[in-house]
């Protein structure tokens, strides 16, 4: 025990070390037993004010994860210790993660207990809280308390991303579903909500079908040997891998959303016709792949972040193309995330292990005559951005498009080492930063540094960097997939990558009061809009005011204010 014992002082801390010791003492006793189903109690009142800091919670949460298949009643033993020392929402919504994806629906619940109660609506983590509870309740066999959750979920969800966000269609659809599959009356909620958000301007329509999106891709995760697209690569690190992936986006999309299965059905396969589905995936060589994406047409890459499985970021990558309506190559950089939450850790030391084959994947992303625009989120910066300058270093013959650095989980001290060589050889660098960003908020509490892509930490007044303050822009559980999510922030991406117009002619953005700082406006131009200017200048060149000035004569009714705002952003804008 001595061996173990240092490992623990040296992980976890000294508070945590004894506890853990004795833990694994009663666990290596012969009276030790391993139960299928576990009833600890895992008190709902918070133990402790004060907090594990988050490198210790991270460890012990993976030596949680390391004992629930096997061991699920020293797993639960370990939590109830952790949980003695630093009681938080957070904690708690992990453990309950794991364990009701373990088979412990109680042990779940008991996880979960006051969880919600301790949150405003508001909170990301109320409606994640929710969800879970409605899994659990469905795996226990209790519809009706499941359904009573569900709908309270719904209203959370309303609460913190607004009246009519275009998310809470699906929502609503999910909501009957869980009604429909377990035998229960559809609660008078979903047609009113229904009735009141059909009284919203209409949206133009979309084709009948799924459309297809073709993304190629390249990843630095091992291969499985899975079947199944979506279980193609896992979070262990491998060589280069390339290929070609198909994504059907369903009609009726909603622009910035994913649209997935509730995280309560388990009714199997995500259905095309209204989900968002991974659909095909085909390895390529290096030359097939070389010679099919990349030669006169523009490419627009996509690499994810923190927390982020490989099919979850390929959904992403066809959604911010199709959104964008970008006219080039969607294309995809995968690294092995774990995909988990408290696998923070494991993600931010994986970077040099993923460089060599970032790099590769960018010397064949760049042949050809088209440009590489590349958005990255969150870690995936740190990602890039070390292998970016090693790449630009190697090739001095290369460039980039608009560079896009959303929400970067990156110091600003490495940033702003890095950014002469980038601004140099890209057509524009531009940061999106968040002062409500609470993924942000934890990574600076285990770095110990603010993040650039935190409004507390982004570099300011840096030349060649226009840095978007997207404050207002809470799209997601955590205010940090905003870049992909908010509608504006897409209409300011594409004023970008198809566009090419610097902040000061993007009609989305507002000067701020330092040098090279933008405030994105919510009542901005609109995507669609955009979208249609884009087509119109693309088409009709100097025409193109012309055309809308009479189309915006034909149309009737609502379609009729539409191509006025088209027409307007030509007159202003265009």
């Amino acid at each position: 025990m001595i061996g173990f014992h240092a490992f623990c002082r040296k992980a976890l801390g000294k508070r945590a070390a004894t506890a853990l010791v004795a833990m694994a003492a009663s666990l290596a006793s012969p009276q030790a037993t391993h139960a299928q189903s576990p009833t600890l109690p895992l008190s709902a009142e918070p133990h402790s004010t004060a907090a594990l800091p988050p490198g210790e919670a991270f460890l012990a949460f993976d030596r949680f994860l390391a004992l629930l298949p096997e061991a699920p009643e020293s797993a639960f033993a370990l939590a109830e210790h952790v949980l003695a020392m630093s009681d938080t929402a957070d904690l708690r919504l992990a453990l309950a993660e794991a364990a009701l994806g373990a088979g412990h629906p109680a042990q779940a619940l008991a996880c979960l207990q006051n969880v919600a109660a301790r949150l405003p609506p508001q909170d990301a983590r109320h409606t994640q809280a929710m969800a879970l509870e409605i899994a659990a309740h469905l795996a226990l066999g209790d519809a009706a308390r499941a359904m009573a959750r569900a709908e309270m979920r719904y209203k959370s969800v309303r609460a913190r991303l607004g009246d009519y966000s275009p998310a809470l269609g699906a929502e609503l659809d999910a909501l009957a579903a869980l009604a429909a599959e377990n035998g229960l009356t559809a609660p008078p909620l979903i047609a009113e909500e229904r009735a009141r958000l059909s009284a919203q301007p209409r949206s133009l329509p979309t084709p009948d079908d799924p459309h297809a999106v073709t993304v190629w891709y390249g990843t630095s995760r091992a291969a499985t040997g899975a079947a199944d697209p979506a279980r193609a690569y896992g979070s262990d690190v491998g060589p280069l891998e390339t290929g070609r992936l198909v994504v059907t986006i369903p009609p009726g999309h909603r622009t910035g959303v994913i649209e997935r299965p509730a995280a309560w059905s388990f009714t199997g396969r995500p259905d095309p016709r209204s989900h968002v589905v991974l659909a095909e995936l085909e390895v390529l060589t290096r030359d097939a792949f070389a010679a099919g994406c990349c030669g006169a047409e523009d490419r627009l890459l996509f690499v994810h972040g923190f927390n982020v499985s490989f099919e979850a970021g390929a959904l992403r990558a066809a959604q911010l193309a199709f959104d964008l309506e970008f006219r080039g190559t969607p294309m995809y950089f995968s690294w092995p995330s774990q995909g988990t939450v408290l696998g923070y850790l494991t993600d931010a030391n994986g970077v040099f292990a993923s460089r060599p084959a970032l790099v590769e994947f960018l010397e064949l992303a760049t042949r050809g005559e088209g440009q590489l625009h590349i958005i990255a989120h969150s870690m995936g910066n740190r990602y890039l951005l070390e292998a970016l300058e090693i790449f630009l270093r190697d090739h001095p013959d290369r460039r980039i498009g608009q560079l896009i650095l959303g929400a970067p989980d990156v110091d600003q001290s490495e940033l702003q080492v890095r950014l002469p060589i980038l601004r140099d050889r890209a057509e524009r660098v531009t940061l999106y930063a968040s002062s409500g960003d609470r993924a942000l908020m934890a990574s600076q509490r285990v770095n110990g540094r603010p993040r650039a892509g935190d409004m507390a930490g982004a570099p300011l007044g840096l030349a060649g960097l226009d840095t978007i303050d997207a404050s207002g822009m809470q799209a997601d559980m955590l205010g940090h997939s905003y870049f992909g999510m908010a509608p504006p922030v897409l209409a300011d991406i594409l004023g970008m990558v198809r566009l090419n117009r610097p902040p000061p002619e993007r009609c989305s953005t507002l000067p701020g009061e330092a040098a090279s700082l933008w405030l994105l406006r919510d009542d901005g131009c609109g995507l669609e809009e955009l979208r249609v200017v884009e087509d119109l200048l693309r088409l009709h060149g100097d025409e193109a005011v012309a055309t809308a000035r009479d189309r915006a004569g034909q149309a009737p009714g609502g379609d009729a204010d539409f191509w006025q705002a088209v027409l307007l952003l030509l007159e202003t804008q265009g």
